[in-house]
């Protein structure tokens, strides 16, 4: 692990808190991970009547999920990211806290802004697209950086499916089934870009006798990453039918088939990095799952939460893991807390896709999945608040961790 530290060093706690993009956004995703299935599964079961100005509950669900948490994610990464592919110092101080409330002004209008004007809305849910675009665009810039400039354009998807969700300019369920494949993208593109290259770089660290080393990109990388999103939009607008079926699972095998030629399995004695490869397989699995459900067999909500808690859940959960003790100084390990956390992580999301294959179970088995969900991002905000709320190590220490290991 490199030494180097581009952080400056705050004097406060406010100071390291807003000192990389990495730590508010991380840190607001975790607790809506929380607040927002917990709020979730209160207005479902009837335990507490939504706002009057919130959105249908199914849809604050799903929105919240995918634009909120996910959105947070997608902000912790890149700003992290971005530094690193800059050799910039990271974004930092108040552009982070306008960063935090624009996020926060969009979770107000899907809780209670059904009583504003839809323009107003509009423009309130879609600023922290633009801001977190106008961020990361100016380090690129900044830097010269033009090869990566390309996630731009993935910002402004995000920023145009949320104003189409807002402005009613397709059915709501519509769009954040979009959302959904944009985030696929994003998973075939990193998690295919990280997975392998964490995995060789472990391999070769440990030594390993007779250990092979993760396939290079080629053409099963290309078709997974073709299929996917193109097997996704047709499977948003004809859910139902043989076409839809076939690319989901010509998608889903190519996701898989991808996935084992990264041989992971090689990497059971670091949770750290396994997880990676458990989180990519739920993406494979939930394409087959959703070609199931275009042809009928069973309903599309297996897929989606194999999709959404396994895949997306589970895929931020181990990069927000490795980024708080990477970027602050720390040691690559998992310890027995995320360990745990991981463990019942893709536990939910096993439980809540039973739940849609056993109709007969399918409400006890929803609560239990949510139940297991909270209690995963419990110990994950338990173990790694303090650490993305508090100081990195310092230079000094950072070199004994790694004299001593």
């Amino acid at each position: 692990m490199s030494v180097i530290n581009l952080e400056h060093t705050p004097s406060s706690r406010r100071g390291w808190i807003l000192s990389n993009g990495f730590r508010p956004m991380f840190a607001l995703a975790s607790l809506q991970a929380l607040l927002a299935l917990a709020g979730w599964l209160a207005f479902w079961n009837g335990w507490v009547n939504p706002p009057a100005g919130m959105l249908p509950p199914l849809l604050w669900h799903g929105h919240e999920m995918l634009f909120g948490f996910v959105g947070a994610a997608i902000g912790g990464f890149l700003l992290a990211a971005v530094a690193n592919w800059t050799g910039r110092k990271p974004v930092s101080g108040a552009s982070l806290v306008w960063l935090a409330l624009a996020w926060l002004l969009a979770r107000a209008v899907a809780l209670v802004g059904g009583a504003w004007a839809e323009p107003v809305n509009a423009l309130a849910a879609v600023s922290y697209w633009l801001v977190l675009a106008f961020l990361f665009g100016r380090e690129l810039i900044l830097a010269g950086n033009r090869r990566n400039l390309k996630v731009l354009v993935i910002l402004g998807l995000f920023a145009l499916l949320s104003l189409a969700f807002h402005l009613h300019w397709l059915p709501e369920r519509d769009v954040l089934h979009l959302v959904l494949v944009l985030v696929l993208m994003l998973l075939t593109l990193i998690g295919g870009r990280i997975t392998p290259a964490f995995t060789r770089n472990w391999l070769n660290r440990q030594a390993i006798e007779g250990a092979r080393m993760p396939a290079a990109f080629g053409p099963v990388d290309i078709a997974a990453a073709a299929l996917t999103p193109l097997a996704g939009i047709v499977w948003v607008f004809w859910e139902q039918g043989a076409v839809t079926a076939v690319l989901l699972l010509l998608a889903g095998s190519a996701q898989l088939v991808r996935l084992i030629r990264w041989r992971g399995w090689q990497t059971r004695a670091e949770p750290l990095l396994l997880v990676l490869h458990i989180g990519y397989a739920w993406l494979g699995a939930g394409l087959l799952l959703l070609a199931g459900s275009s042809a009928g067999l069973w309903s599309s909500s297996a897929g989606l939460h194999a999709l959404t808690v396994g895949a997306m859940g589970g895929m931020i959960m181990a990069v927000a893991s490795r980024a708080a003790l990477g970027h602050t100084g720390r040691e690559l390990r998992a310890g027995p807390l995320l360990v745990l956390a991981f463990l019942v992580l893709h536990l939910a999301a096993l439980v809540r896709v039973l739940a849609a294959l056993w109709p007969a179970a399918m409400m006890n088995l929803i609560i239990a999945s949510a139940l297991f969900w909270l209690l995963a991002f419990a110990l994950f905000a338990w173990r790694y608040l303090p650490i993305l709320l508090g100081p990195s190590l310092s230079f000094s220490d950072r070199l004994k961790a790694q004299k001593k290991s």
